[in-house]
């Protein structure tokens, strides 16, 4: 499709991003991830993850997040110059799942550290990791996980996967929108002109084209703002769509889940941020008043001050969402 435009630029969308749990997630995905991964975008992440990441290692014990904890010490965010403390911290903070886990570690840091599954060390702003081309099998994917797919590649958080189907949604916000170009006193997803936008111009320039043909169409009813796969005759289904208040809530345990990073693209225009790194999200549920709609603010789920098309409130964030077929060969 002509004019193709670039939402996302790897390099310079990860170094904008303040030091935070969710940018070493990131840079963790991408190294285990690295197909298509420039040399300069390797030791981007290296280096940050041994300089910058362990100052902030101990917000993973407060957010609980015990799964990432392996991968925290595979690209030694966790090493046997913080474990002692984080150990301590563990244990005021009365987390004992980490607390258990951390003095493990640390007991293996000592006693048999080549056994353990820790990445090779490499001197800071030099790589030693090979370059790879393949793309990754994604069918295993759990909510919660980071998979790499687009043109160019870009992160996308799993929501779910099940029966053969993996729901997906961008990571950062890409770009900031009216969801009408036109005041309306009533607005519904399948009127929108956001929606117009996402299933034309995004859907082409954020994926190739074999990546559109595995995504899976959905109906979304007006009257209840379900969801559904069976799309009826005569309707078109989308490819991209927003969340809608329920499914924001089922997908994100708590209102830090609900955060999401903005991309340098989206910001050359008016964007409602926290600080300029975390956006306000269009969701597509109408609102409580005649032209308002859901909305992402601070990880909470409101409709205050969101008139569809105004001169103030109407540049919020775009996250879109999809569902890919995994069957699919």
């Amino acid at each position: 499709m002509d004019n193709k435009i670039t939402y996302y630029n790897e390099i310079t969308d990860f170094l904008r991003m303040e030091n935070c749990p969710e940018k070493v997630e990131i840079a963790i995905s991408r190294l285990e991830q690295p197909f298509g991964l420039t040399e300069d975008a390797i030791v981007m992440y290296q280096d940050y993850l041994f300089n910058a990441a362990p100052k902030i290692a101990s917000q993973f014990i407060d957010l609980n997040k015990l799964t990432l904890f392996p991968m925290l010490v595979k690209y030694r965010v966790i090493k046997k110059a913080n474990v002692l403390k984080l150990t301590e911290y563990a244990r005021d903070k009365r987390k004992m799942d980490m607390l258990s886990y951390l003095m493990d570690v640390g007991n293996q840091m000592r006693t048999r550290p080549k056994q353990m599954d820790i990445a090779t060390k490499f001197t800071p702003g030099k790589s030693e990791l090979p370059l790879c081309e393949e793309t990754a099998d994604y069918s295993q994917s759990k909510p919660g996980d980071i998979i790499w797919i687009g043109n160019p590649v870009m992160p996308w958080q799993v929501l779910e996967n099940k029966s053969g189907r993996l729901l997906v949604i961008s990571k950062y916000v890409l770009d900031c929108l009216p969801y009408e170009d036109f005041y309306k006193r009533n607005t519904f997803w399948n009127k929108s002109s956001i929606r117009k936008r996402l299933n034309r111009e995004y859907l082409y320039s954020l994926l190739t084209e074999e990546e559109i043909c595995r995504i899976i169409p959905v109906y979304i009813n007006n009257e209840d703002d379900s969801l559904t796969f069976d799309v009826p005759a005569g309707e078109v289904g989308d490819r991209f769509f927003l969340l809608s208040t329920k499914e924001a809530m089922r997908y994100f345990r708590d209102d830090r889940a609900r955060w999401a990073p903005v991309v340098k693209y989206a910001t050359r225009s008016m964007l409602w941020t926290v600080f300029d790194k975390w956006a306000h999200w269009w969701l597509r549920t109408p609102g409580e008043l005649d032209a308002d709609m859901f909305y992402v603010r601070d990880g909470v789920i409101m409709s205050i001050n969101s008139t569809v098309q105004g001169s103030y409130f109407e540049h919020f964030g775009v996250r879109p969402a999809m569902y890919i077929n995994m069957e699919q060969k």
